[in-house]
């Protein structure tokens, strides 16, 4: 093939992914074949505002009407006390909007419900990852890649110093401590997202240890979510006349998204689980670990490879250095 014929098909390749058009600098918003959309971020005029997880960050601006997130999504937002006419969808079944564009979600492995949005139109796809994990938890499984013509992929850690130990490895260490800290005559406790950190760790002592767990009133409200929707947890909350009791005794493990005071005589020695641990100190706390609901950077690197996108925007975190390393590699890239 010569040269001329190269560019011309360089050239109708731009022409076709330049048919999504980014909107606006603050927030994700986007023009896809006609239509407005904006992704966890606030709406703009007649947009379709799409919800990839009940995390509260990314629901600050949730509107009332014209939003899609998945039923389990929808089911957390009301347990917690948000209302409104949402659209809602399981993974794998299609939405249609127009003739010519359809959205899907799969699963973005982040935690329970959240979603990869997929928006086809016209024979041109672009896929938003939303928060993303492609690694296996005992809780979730890792998200899958979609293959794509335009990708949108969160970059938390898309930095080489980011690579975590294998999951494997950290639950040991996790699993350690409790039982070194138990065995000291003191309470072992996990300050953790009350949606997903969680129910992993509940999930991780219920698996190794004969230990009860006994939960605030907000995780219990979270994981009594992941109970309904198939995941057996096994947990007390603070607020049962049993959790208060087994507490007083202390020969348990307290998970919570705050730090509080234990009704307890014993000793609470607190960790936090968050990946930001394999980089800074957490002073504050007795332990930290490298546990996290996002991919490190060689799983980013990885969904961007198997999906083979054209374009690839990269957004949050590190997007500018990520975005970097993409078109090192040789891929199409721009942060966002």
């Amino acid at each position: 093939m010569d040269r001329e014929s190269v560019k011309s098909i360089e050239y109708l390749e731009i022409l076709r992914l330049s048919r999504v058009k980014i909107l606006r600098e603050h927030g994700l918003a986007l023009d896809v074949g006609g239509v407005k959309f904006v992704f966890d971020s606030k709406p703009i005029d007649n947009s379709i505002q799409l919800i990839s997880h009940a995390h509260l960050d990314h629901v600050d601006t949730l509107s009332q009407m014209n939003v899609i997130m998945t039923n389990e999504t929808s089911s957390i937002l009301k347990s917690i006390g948000r209302r409104g006419n949402w659209t809602t969808i399981d993974y794998g079944i299609g939405l249609i909007i127009l003739d010519d564009l359809k959205i899907f979600a799969e699963s973005s492995g982040h935690v329970l419900g959240s979603a990869q949005f997929i928006i086809d139109t016209d024979g041109l796809r672009l896929v938003y990852t939303g928060d993303l994990n492609i690694y296996d938890s005992l809780v979730h499984e890792g998200a899958k890649p979609v293959d794509s013509d335009i990708l949108i992929i969160e970059s938390t850690y898309g930095e080489p110093s980011y690579r975590f130990p294998s999951r494997e490895k950290i639950y040991a260490n996790i699993v350690k401590w409790i039982l070194k800290t138990v065995n000291s005559g003191q309470i072992p406790a996990f300050k953790v997202y009350s949606l997903g950190k969680s129910q992993e760790i509940i999930q991780l002592i219920n698996a190794y240890l004969d230990i009860p767990v006994v939960v605030s009133q907000s995780v219990a409200r979270i994981s009594e979510k992941y109970r309904e929707y198939g995941k057996p947890l096994e947990y007390l909350s603070i607020n049962s006349i049993e959790g208060l009791e087994v507490l007083r005794h202390g020969e348990c493990v307290y998970v919570s998204s705050f730090r509080d005071e234990l009704p307890s005589r014993k000793k609470t020695r607190w960790a936090v689980a968050t990946g930001w641990a394999i980089r800074y100190r957490y002073s504050s706390y007795d332990m930290a670990f490298p546990l996290s609901g996002h991919s490190d950077y060689d799983g980013l690197i990885k969904y961007v490879e198997e999906s083979s996108p054209k374009q690839v925007y990269t957004i949050h975190g590190f997007a500018k250095e990520f975005s970097r390393h993409l078109v090192r590699r040789g891929i199409r890239a721009s942060p966002l």
